[in-house]
């Protein structure tokens, strides 16, 4: 693995590295046609417009009885309206008559209203006996109706280009009438590991350290529209780095690789990239991951990240995600989950470094904040440890013991006290 990052002259601010990289990173354009049950976790190519009203006709938002609203505008407890039955409506079959003054239709939920009624009379305010039903409420026009077009327009925009879709839009695009969907195709990402020292097996030879780089960010990458392929580990060696290098950027949208991106003898990877790409920036503002090296391999974009788990798992909150937000077209801002809570330690930071901070996050009478230390980006133990980051930006020192900060989570659920 490569060393923390030591010897650069000049690091660039965390924003400002990313946005000059961005600028180099240009979305998928390729289209692909999907039926409604394979868009969730997709991003949409164009705007989702309804063909049609929904729902397409005026129904009955209640159980009950359709009637001509000023029929029943006097009828109340003591002095119930008595109206003839003359019908049912139901969602599989509907009253096909007209309704007259004088008249109902019982109806259930969602059939459509008989022509001419204008509001539906629910069941417990209403006695039916005899081939009449008696009224013991009024009400008004459109009352426990859902008028055509409530819900959609057609002509509306029901989800825009841009959006990844979710389970919960499948609700509001499966009333439609569609079934063939237009999606950007999904991301191709490359990624290898570099280290003559990593091996993927267990249990791990003495002198050799596990890579578990590669699973990490696989199940990152698990929540975006990706294929990802996966080069392995390859050893300390210039010829088989620029190799793998070559042949991922031929065959992916991005590159990403761990390890080998420091100053050290035997990082190797800035010396490749130098052969066969442009470098945008190498070394950043961020503690941990100052030797991320952010580059092109033709004009495919590739990120080089430190070998050490912690400063990947940061690196990627910074660099890798907003990287594949733009590839994948997905439009919008990206919210992430924040809790508020009190430090129960001074928390110090370097000026100059964006220093992302492990924390637990613990429940009692109020919502703490508890700093795990732990010195260097190879301690994994402080991401399980830990419940999210605390941020602290690069022109501050740091924050002190009983402070409020906003922890960024990537835990879903926190444990219990």
């Amino acid at each position: 693995m490569s060393g923390l990052g030591r010897g650069f002259k000049k690091l660039t601010d965390v924003e400002t590295a990313l946005n000059k990289f961005l600028m180099y990173v240009k979305p998928v354009e390729d289209i692909e046609v999907l039926s409604l049950a394979d868009l969730p976790g997709r991003v949409l190519a164009e705007d989702v417009v309804s063909p049609v009203d929904v729902p397409s006709f005026n129904r009955s938002a209640m159980d009950g009885y359709a009637v001509l609203s000023s029929d029943v505008i006097s009828a109340s407890m003591d002095n119930p309206v008595r109206l003839r039955l003359v019908g049912r409506s139901t969602t599989s079959q509907p009253y096909s008559g007209e309704l007259h003054s004088g008249e109902a239709v019982k109806i259930d939920t969602g059939a459509i209203l008989p022509k001419n009624a204008d509001a539906v009379v629910m069941l417990e305010y209403a006695s039916e006996s005899g081939g009449f039903v008696d009224i013991f409420k009024n009400v008004g026009k459109y009352d426990n109706v859902s008028l055509k077009g409530e819900d959609i327009k057609e002509g509306e925009v029901v989800a825009p280009k841009g959006r990844m879709v979710t389970p919960h839009d499948l609700m509001a695009l499966g009333s439609l009438n569609l079934d063939k969907f237009r999606v950007y195709r999904k991301v191709r990402i490359g990624m290898v590991a570099f280290g003559s020292e990593l091996v993927d097996s267990s249990p791990v030879p003495e002198g050799k350290v596990r890579e578990v780089n590669r699973l990490f960010l696989k199940n990152v990458l698990s929540e975006y529209p990706v294929e990802v392929i996966d080069y392995g580990i390859v050893d300390d060696d210039i010829d088989l780095i620029r190799e793998v290098l070559i042949r991922s950027s031929k065959e992916n949208d991005l590159t990403i690789s761990f390890g080998g991106t420091s100053l050290g003898e035997g990082d190797l990877v800035r010396e490749a990239i130098e052969e066969m790409g442009s470098i945008i920036v190498h070394g950043v503002a961020l503690q941990p991951s100052k030797p991320v090296l952010l580059a092109l391999i033709g004009d495919k974009p590739y990120i080089g990240m430190p070998g050490y788990p912690v400063a990947v798992a940061i690196s990627t909150d910074v660099f890798v995600n907003p990287v594949i937000k733009k590839l994948a077209g997905i439009h919008g801002v990206y919210i992430p989950r924040v809790i508020r809570g009190k430090l129960t330690r001074r928390v110090p930071s370097k000026v100059g470094l964006k220093h992302f901070v492990r924390v637990k996050i613990v429940v009692r009478d109020d919502i703490y904040v508890e700093p795990i230390y732990a010195s260097g980006a190879g301690v994994t133990s402080s991401l399980s440890m830990a419940d999210g980051y605390l941020v602290i930006e690069e022109g501050k020192e740091g924050f002190d013991e009983g402070e409020y900060v906003n922890v960024i989570l990537y835990r879903r659920f926190l444990e219990d006290v």
